[in-house]
């Protein structure tokens, strides 16, 4: 009876030694997938902070695109992260990346933020910074002089720049011809003082505007998170979505 034990005891365990790893297909995939989700999670900028450059880089270098029927499906290192109607693609976030922008965001810099014309007003409609939008233009009481905006000259003056110069009809008399620094009378001949003063110096017609930093203020989408990576150039197809 003690041999026949033995026996049993020793045949199991050479069947145990024998026998090939257990682990499935399905536990490697999942594993891999959630260390790919993991991956683009901790690259993902959380909200608050700005998007750094190698991150977008990597993101979009290992984003692949593929039309499938009806379907745009969009996969990360060959993990699909989702699918959506190709006729209502535009817009549509999957993940960290939107497949182009919507019609009430702007592409700046490869992201797309909402439009700053709804973010901050119609008078400030140009985004030249992640949270900056600007005027397009002087305002009201001013003037363009040679790409700059001036204070509006008093009545009878007229700016070059800097300087606000009178009118030679209106100070000197209808007779006299504007020479450049001053009025002139040909005959008898004649010169007459042309009033100056010094309006000060121009600035940029593109006056900025800063709200927030990172992800918020004017740093956002249109769904109020972080600006998402666009990747319409990575569609095989011209969606037609938000050119601008």
């Amino acid at each position: 009876m003690k041999t026949l034990v033995f026996f049993f005891i020793m045949t199991l365990s050479v069947c145990v030694l024998a026998m090939p790893e257990t682990r499935s297909y399905h536990h490697d995939h999942y594993r891999n997938r959630n260390e790919v989700m993991n991956t683009i999670k901790a690259m993902s900028p959380p909200q608050g902070t700005a998007l750094v450059s190698d991150n977008y880089k990597s993101i979009l270098d290992n984003i692949k695109v593929e039309v499938n029927g009806t379907e745009i499906c969009v996969y990360y290192l060959l993990v699909k992260l989702g699918c959506v109607d190709l006729h209502k693609a535009c817009g549509i976030k999957v993940g960290p990346v939107t497949i182009g922008c919507a019609d009430d965001e702007e592409n700046y810099l490869g992201l797309c933020y909402k439009k700053c014309s709804l973010l901050a007003s119609a008078d400030f409609p140009l985004r030249t910074a992640t949270n900056t939008c600007a005027k397009d233009g002087c305002d009201e009481d001013e003037e363009n002089d040679a790409g700059l905006c001036y204070p509006k000259c008093k009545e009878n003056y007229m700016g070059v720049a800097t300087v606000c110069w009178g009118y030679c009809s209106y100070f000197c008399g209808p007779e006299y011809d504007d020479m450049g620094l001053y009025c002139y009378q040909w005959w008898p001949p004649k010169s007459c003082y042309k009033p100056r003063y010094d309006r000060g110096a121009g600035t940029l017609p593109y006056k900025p505007w800063t709200n927030g930093m990172g992800c918020n203020g004017f740093g956002v989408n249109n769904q109020g998170g972080c600006a998402k990576i666009d990747i319409s150039g990575k569609v095989p197809i011209d969606l037609g979505c938000n050119k601008q």
